[in-house]
């Protein structure tokens, strides 16, 4: 593959007075000799503002290690500003250029830790394609050793039961004053609870939560109604597995099964960017600075009632989620074979399973791919999706709405777009040589609390025969499943 660096990630490899740390050492040793790195011209533009002149020498007399992007695209006229906004300095320009090429794809990949580069790349539907380092570590590996990347489960413990030694915690002690009073006091004594993510004893993420009532929760006295779930302590320390988004799912999951009305988190300002950003992709807002005046308050809703609004079916059901809304959107039963379903699905899996190995489970997030031969060329973003297992079960347990849809038959452009959030190996993906392949990335809204099967969807004239690709049903169709799984609470039609 081709993989642009960006000047941040390329001074610590090539800078040997700056200490490499264990990230970029394995980025390295994963991309040596079986990738193509390159940099892009305004790279050394870049480095030529280095204010130590010993240090950019050294660096600048590396650059010939690395192909350069050979005739990098610039902007046309009047195409900069629509795509990016106006620079505001000379690095943004840079910046801009170097996102440009993989807006043009001159390259399959962009490996940057620039949070400001990851927002601009979300803007122009690039956020696939735009990995942190910690992001590139784990589709490389997964891709060297041809086996499915894992996420760990999420276990819910009493605060109590964590060790506050834990070098864990040693972030939390530094950036906040009188944080171990704090979780003596808040947490461990009052039985507060924890979702953590974790692998040989190693605490890998975790998010302290607890239910108010009708919190004031703003300096201007701005309060949330009814039951409100606030997520005390967010953190996340082994990137790259998704699993930020995973402690996500498990509060969306809580919030929606104990009928709570809002979510809401504190952020510091300024300091946790990529944080900010997991926030805004799953709906939450800003929606003020919290009581002591230091940090930024964010906010997600979970309305009982379908709000009425010009907003768009993606739009609509990533700001309301689990609610989806069905109206000039289209609908389709999606085939998936069971091996397939179990990695995408593991928790629809666990239901039926109870001796299934939770911690080895895949999948278990919001955003996920889905790859096929169908003949479907019409998908598109806010599409519902409903999945129908095959050959077992033979029932539609899952829904999901489209996030993006693209067609592509070469396995190294089908890697760089699923390579987030793909369940299939690069092995797998490599078969699909020469065929036409349907790449579905989508969010995952919820499952059937009842499965829908064959015989029914056939006696309610749904389908007429074996569900072998995807097909598109008509709106009363979709009522008739609607009605039939119960989901009225949660999918708007009109």
């Amino acid at each position: 593959m081709r993989i642009l660096l960006d000047t941040n990630i390329f001074i610590p490899l090539e800078d040997s007075s700056i200490g490499m740390n264990g990230a970029i050492a394995e980025l390295n040793r994963l991309t040596v000799s079986k990738h193509q790195l390159l940099i892009h011209p305004g790279t050394a533009i870049d480095l030529f503002r280095d204010k130590n002149e010993d240090r950019k020498q050294k660096i600048l007399s590396r650059l010939h290690k690395y192909s350069q992007l050979e005739s990098p695209p610039i902007f046309l006229e009047g195409e900069e500003e629509p795509l990016f906004g106006c620079p505001k300095k000379e690095n943004d320009s840079i910046d801009n250029l170097i996102l440009l090429a993989v807006h043009k794809n001159c390259v399959h990949w962009l490996i940057t830790q620039d949070e400001g580069i990851h927002r601009k790349a979300k803007r122009i539907g690039a956020q696939e394609r735009v990995l942190t380092v910690d992001q590139a570590i784990t589709v490389l590996a997964t891709s060297e050793s041809q086996t499915l990347k894992l996420y760990p489960s999420v276990q819910d413990v009493p605060c109590y039961t964590l060790e506050l030694k834990n070098p864990f915690f040693d972030s939390l002690r530094e950036a906040y004053n009188g944080f171990d009073d704090w979780y003596i006091e808040k947490c461990s004594k009052t039985g507060r609870r924890a979702w953590i993510c974790t692998s040989n004893n190693d605490i890998h993420a975790i998010c302290i939560y607890n239910i108010e009532k009708n919190p004031i929760v703003t300096t201007e006295n701005k309060g949330l109604p009814g039951l409100v779930l606030k997520l005390c302590t967010f953190k996340v320390l082994k990137r790259g597995y998704k699993i930020g988004e995973l402690l996500l799912k498990q509060a969306f999951n809580y919030a929606t099964d104990n009928d709570i009305d809002n979510i809401y988190v504190t952020v510091e300002p300024n300091k946790h960017g990529m944080l900010e950003d997991l926030f805004y992709d799953f709906g939450f807002y800003l929606y003020g600075i919290e009581c002591k005046g230091r940090d930024n308050v964010f906010v997600k809703n979970f309305p009982k009632n379908f709000p009425v609004n010009n907003l768009l079916p993606l739009e609509y059901s990533i700001k309301f989620f689990p609610k989806l809304k069905i109206s000039n959107n289209s609908v389709y039963l999606v085939p998936i074979k069971p091996q397939y379903h179990d990695i995408l699905f593991p928790e629809k899996s666990r239901q039926n399973d109870l001796f299934r190995d939770e911690i080895s489970s895949a999948g278990n997030t919001i955003k996920k791919a889905y790859l096929c031969n169908s003949k479907s060329n019409s998908i598109k973003a806010g599409d519902v999706l409903f999945f129908y297992r095959t050959e077992d079960e033979k029932a539609i347990t899952s829904y999901g709405i489209v996030d993006q849809f693209y067609i592509e038959n070469d396995p190294e452009k089908i890697f760089q777009w699923v390579s987030k959030r793909t369940v299939y190996s690069f092995a797998e993906i490599q078969k699909m040589r020469g065929k036409q392949t349907k790449i579905i990335l989508f969010r995952l809204i919820g499952h059937l609390q009842k499965n829908i099967y064959f015989n029914k969807l056939k006696s309610m004239d749904i389908v007429s025969g074996p569900i072998q690709s995807i097909t598109k049903i008509n709106k009363q169709k979709t009522i008739n499943i609607i009605n039939e799984a119960n989901l009225s609470n949660c999918i708007l039609s009109n």
